[in-house]
């Protein structure tokens, strides 16, 4: 197995508190320290991973089974899963990953990091996308690497963490897109997140198709899907 799926795989298997060996073999993990229900499909698993509250394995079950039937993490049967009291309804979302030698070599004279002074350029691109976007995006902050053009930011790629996780956000401008803008402000973003961790992550609804693009042309390798299934109280 590559050496970035066994860090991938580390990294799941702390976050949700499973053994390593879940991501490959899938399995049901009813723990109470879950307040959701949570599903990963990994290509090549022998099965779904699915884990939820821990008096809730029927449930489980049938969500694994759901998850693991030809329309994979289809949102729109979940009314059908006896006993699930369903609330807020997360993904399925796309997660990838990039190393030092699948990253793109890509660089443009035009990319830069940005520092406090250019909060107000990025809160001008906000103010030009659609706010479903901007919320999808993930750009609400620095450290930032910006494509700017005549002093106007067109396209940002924001490096965060999440669970010690460099992770990637990118939006742009709706003007400027299909110019590979954005695939120059992720290559720098995620070079930076490299210094911190040997993979760095990208994480993008499973619907959106243009960021999905975006990802697979600046070298993330897709890992897996995720769907998570808050409780409705």
């Amino acid at each position: 197995m590559a050496d970035w799926r066994q860090e991938v795989e580390r990294w799941w298997a702390a976050v949700l508190g499973l053994p390593v060996t879940a991501f490959r073999v899938g399995g049901i993990f009813p723990a109470s320290r879950f307040d959701h229900f949570g599903v990963l499909t990994v290509p090549g698993a022998a099965a779904p991973v699915v884990y939820g509250p821990v008096d809730s394995v029927p449930v489980l079950r049938s969500l694994q089974e759901l998850a693991a039937g030809a329309g994979g993490l289809d949102t729109s049967h979940l009314d059908a899963v006896p006993g699930l009291r369903a609330g807020r309804v997360l993904g399925p979302a796309w997660y990838g990953y990039a190393t030092a030698s699948s990253l793109s070599a890509i660089s443009s004279p035009a990319v830069r990091p940005l520092a406090a002074a250019d909060l107000g350029l990025l809160a001008r691109l906000h103010a030009a996308t659609p706010p479903a976007e901007v919320t999808e995006s993930g750009t609400d902050g620095l450290p930032a690497f910006g494509y700017l053009d005549d002093g106007e930011l067109l396209a940002v790629a924001c490096l965060g963490t999440w669970r010690g996780m460099p992770t990637i956000g990118v939006l742009t401008h709706p003007r400027a897109r299909c110019r590979g803008l954005a695939r120059a402000v992720v290559t720098a973003a995620a070079r930076e997140g490299l210094g911190l961790r040997p993979v760095v992550q990208y994480r993008a609804w499973r619907v959106n198709s243009a960021s999905l693009g975006v990802a697979a042309r600046t070298g993330f390798t897709h890992y897996c899907d995720g769907l998570i299934i808050d409780l409705d109280r």
